[in-house]
Formats: C-alpha cells, structure tokens, sequence
C-alpha cells in the first residue's frame, strides 16, 4: 500500500460542499453556548483530573474544543517552540484554535488567525476566538489556505488538522512555506490516508474531507525546507481515527 490513491485536488463545489458542512457542524454545537454550559464542561473534568489541570492550567475558561488538547499532547506540548514570537498565524484556525494553548507557552506579540468560515466562528459566544476579537487582542481574515494574502512575515506559522479540508493540498503546502520568515517556525499536524484507507467508500466519500494525503507528499515540501525539532508519524491505532487514516503527521521545524 501507497500514496498512489491520494486525493490532492477537488472542485470549487466539491470544496464549497465541505464547507458547508463544517459550517453546519460548528454552528449546530455553539447554539447553546453559555456559562452553563462552561459550568457543565468543568463538572465533566471532575471525573478526568487531567483535564481539569489542563483547563486551569491553561486558564480555558471558554466554550469548545476540537482536539485541540489531544494535539498538544502529541507535540509534546509545543516545547520545541521558543519562549517568545513576534508574530504568528493559524491557518485554518477553525473555531476553537490551537494557537490559544500555544499562546500559553510562547509569548505572541501579534496572532493572526485565518479562516474561510472565520466570520461564522467569531460569532459564537463565550469562545476564546470571539472573545479575543473582541477585546481587539488578535487579528482575523478570512483567507484561503491556498492563497494567504501576506507575504514571509510570520515567525510561526501553525496548520493543524487543515489539510483534509482544502480544494488544493499542494498549494496550501507551498503558502505555508511562503509566508514563513526563513529561521521562522512551522508547527503542522495532519491525518494521513493511503490505499488501504480509501478502498473503503465511507471514507473516500467522507463529505467533510474531500482531500487524502500520504506523508511522502509532505515530506517533499518540509524535508527539504526545514530543520526538523519533532518528527513523527503516529501510527493508525495512535490516531484519532485508526478506521480512516493510517497514520497521524506530526511536525515541528524551522525554515531554512
């Protein structure tokens, strides 16, 4: 089995299809969003300490989490990263961010957070996104992962579980590296899918992710562009998926 069934490009309506169903999906689960439910959310922890820790630790008194707390675990808690950054963005940010427990160990002077659907997200209360537009702490577009509209200007530049829901994989790849200063640092995470994985009609058709990648693709861009600090690929029965995705990309590296 290889990388021979990736699928690196759809349709704009192919693309547009799975936008709107994240947008169904995230407005649907912010309806209700309250300091009940905030409250509902730490009652939870109780029976999880770990978690509990976490939410104080890290001060996330918000509504909503999209693994975010899984993926900082597996980058060994974004260690590898320094203590201080002049500016960072997320792309594909999505609701919830994984620069908000990023933020918590590396002192961001300016976080840019980019996203489609970015103007829907900043909607829902009591989220950490929408409360740190508010109080005007970040800045938002909504740009396109295929086409960020600013130059090499980021000194950290994060992309996490994005990929899978793009129109062209190979492009976001390529701005990723583009808008990164060289010395800068990238901080990528990314289900992986092979033939074994797309024989299987769930997941090729999977409406919410049109796009299947090999770690070879990737490799491609960041092995021959970046000092590697972590690298790994989680196994299939390591992931958050093992019945989709055969393994887990995990990457953090400095640009040459």
């Amino acid at each position: 089995m290889g990388k021979n069934a990736e699928i690196l490009e759809v349709s704009e309506k192919r693309w547009f299809d799975a936008q709107e169903f994240e947008r169904s999906l995230w407005v649907r689960s912010n309806r209700k969003n309250s300091y009940f439910k905030i409250l509902a959310k730490f009652s939870r922890a109780v029976r999880n300490p770990k978690m509990l820790f976490n939410y104080l630790k890290y001060r996330d008194f918000y509504c909503g989490d999209d693994w975010n707390y899984w993926w900082m675990e597996q980058f060994e808690n974004y260690r590898r990263l320094p203590k201080s950054v002049e500016r960072a963005l997320e792309i594909g940010c999505g609701p919830y961010t994984n620069i908000r427990l990023i933020s918590k160990q590396s002192k961001i002077k300016e976080i840019y957070c980019a996203d489609p659907l970015i103007d829907i997200y900043t909607s829902f209360k009591l989220s950490w996104l929408s409360t740190q537009v508010s109080k005007g702490k970040i800045r938002i577009f909504n740009d396109r992962c295929e086409k960020i509209n600013y130059d090499d200007c980021f000194d950290l530049v994060v992309c996490i579980n994005v990929l899978d829901h793009v129109q062209n994989a190979n492009q976001c790849l390529n701005e990723i590296m583009r808008v990164t200063k060289r010395g800068g640092f990238i901080v990528f995470g990314q289900d992986l899918s092979n033939e074994e994985d797309l024989s299987n009609r769930i997941v090729r058709d999977d409406i919410g992710h049109p796009i299947k990648i090999h770690h070879i693709t990737i490799d491609a861009i960041f092995d021959n562009s970046c000092e590697s600090l972590l690298k790994r690929i989680l196994p299939r029965d390591k992931g958050r998926n093992p019945i989709a995705h055969y393994g887990t990309y995990i990457f953090i590296g400095q640009k040459k």
